[in-house]
């Protein structure tokens, strides 16, 4: 009796030290496609994890209860319940589950919605196993720090519906997608950097659509369009008399007329050091006082700021206030120009000619292949602006329902950027690129250089290859002259840089 009880005893110690040495990560899949899902489970298991199925919103919302799993794969087009409803109550009953959504790649709407409902990270359709394990080790990572990190710190705060569209599919654009969702379930001070013509009210619309804000008033105030004198009074409004020409009843200011809302300040490096100074205590206590008034008006504004300059520099030079700046800066969002994200020019195409021929109602097909040769080899210096108008041009001077490349502007024809044909063309190319790079290095007295530039050139072949080849790993590599081992080394290196 006694060896009997040793031997159970014994037996309890190896499970329990069993349990802790090798704890299955388990892995809930919910998608309605058996042949997805039978391919899920042959994968998880073959990658030592141990995978669960259900093939609808409700069973997997059962399943969840019941078996607590770790991760969750989940699929937005479900019968029944969708899968971002389904992602929505696990938020509310289950915010420790990660859950990772399935999409296709060009569903932007979805992705910033799921992003908003702080879904980990989505992975796009056709399915690459490889790109499921990278997410999976990133989701497990993480569970392994959150699970040290005591329960109050996890986020699980309650979020909105999201109704604003861009437009694009790069890997650029999706990490714009990721960061509107996320900055649109809280009210700190957004940043937008980027060129000219890039889409930042865009952005700004899209995190107030998204926001506890969105029923009130999105209020936007171009600060290089007003004259230095005029924007004060636009911004924090005026009473009678405040100077020659004021009505007689006052107005009220843009920060009053965004109470509840969002205030979108675009251009903000035109700001005078007066008026920052101003600026800066409303946004320190949301209280504002209007020119020649003595009342001071509690205010409840989020703002949004953007600008087309190197604000860090205009600090440096003592032409912009840093404590304003950091106070911008919160968090910052930097918009790649679109000469950086040519994947996306095809798409643009579609969707701006769809717009322009309800304009003109006139029936426009599309654009002939050299023409769209000529568009994704052209800089694009005013971005996507330039481009909506180009195409808006040539659409009303067509005479047919297909663009051609004669109907062009002229400068699409001339300032493209044709690739050099020669490895003499290649260098001089990218010593034209690198010359400011290699001057701010001398002047701030940089070491590394090399392995600096040479890791940048790396990620940026390898983002565009991918984005060249749809995201699919096999191709880009075999594109590159790697093994697809290699390739996704490296993309991992990249993604923890």
């Amino acid at each position: 009796m006694a060896s009997e009880q040793q031997t159970e005893n014994q037996l309890h110690v190896i499970v329990k030290i069993g349990y802790k040495v090798f704890k299955m990560k388990r892995v809930l899949v919910i998608d309605d496609d058996e042949k997805i899902c039978w391919a899920f489970e042959q994968f998880l298991e073959g990658e030592g994890y141990c995978p669960s199925i259900a093939n609808n919103a409700e069973e997997g919302l059962r399943r969840i209860a019941a078996d607590k799993p770790d991760v969750v794969l989940l699929d937005v087009r479900l019968p029944g319940m969708s899968g971002l409803e389904a992602l929505g109550e696990i938020r509310e009953h289950h915010p420790w589950v990660i859950v990772i959504i399935i999409t296709a790649y060009d569903d932007v709407e979805t992705t910033i919605e799921a992003m908003r409902l702080q879904a980990f990270d989505f992975v796009p359709k056709p399915i690459d196993l490889d790109i499921v394990k990278s997410v999976l080790d990133r989701a497990f990572r993480t569970q392994s720090v959150r699970s040290a990190l005591p329960v109050d710190t996890v986020d699980d705060s309650p979020t909105v519906e999201i109704g604003h569209r861009l437009v694009g599919r790069s890997s650029q654009m999706r990490e714009i997608y990721k960061l509107i969702g996320v900055m649109a379930s809280n009210t700190v001070t957004v940043l937008i950097e980027g060129e000219t013509g890039t889409g930042k009210d865009l952005v700004a619309r899209a995190i107030h659509a998204g926001s506890e804000r969105k029923e009130k008033p999105f209020i936007p105030v171009d600060c290089g369009a007003l004259p230095d004198e005029l924007l004060e009074s636009e911004l924090f409004g005026y009473e009678e008399g405040a100077f020659t020409g004021a009505r007689t009843e006052g107005k009220p200011g843009r920060f009053e007329l965004a109470d509840g809302g969002t205030l979108f300040l675009d251009e903000v490096g035109n700001m005078t050091p007066a008026l920052q100074v101003k600026l800066l205590r409303a946004l320190q206590t949301q209280e504002i006082e209007r020119l020649g008034g003595t009342r001071t008006l509690k205010v409840d504004v989020r703002v949004v700021a953007a600008t087309n300059q190197e604000l860090g520099d205009m600090v440096k030079r003592g032409q912009f206030r840093e404590d304003l700046y950091y106070r911008f800066k919160r968090v910052a969002l930097h918009l790649p120009p679109l000469r950086e994200r040519q994947a996306d020019i095809s798409l643009l195409v579609t969707h701006f000619l769809q717009l322009i021929q309800e304009e003109l109602g006139k029936p426009i097909r599309g654009i002939s292949e050299d023409g769209m040769k000529l568009l994704q080899n052209y800089a694009w210096p005013g971005n996507v602006r330039e481009l909506e108008n180009c195409l808006r041009s040539a659409a009303a001077l067509c005479r047919a329902d297909v663009i051609l490349p004669d109907d062009l502007p002229a400068e699409i024809h001339t300032g493209n950027l044709a690739a050099p044909t020669d490895a003499s063309e290649l260098v001089t190319a990218f010593k034209s690129v690198l010359q400011d790079v290699v001057k701010e290095a001398i002047s701030q007295e940089k070491s590394e250089l090399y392995d600096e530039v040479v890791a940048t050139l790396d990620k940026a072949l390898i983002e565009l290859v991918l984005d060249e080849c749809s995201g699919n790993h096999s191709k880009t590599a075999d594109l590159l002259g790697m093994s697809r081992t290699t390739l996704l080394k490296k993309i991992r290196q990249s993604d923890t840089e």
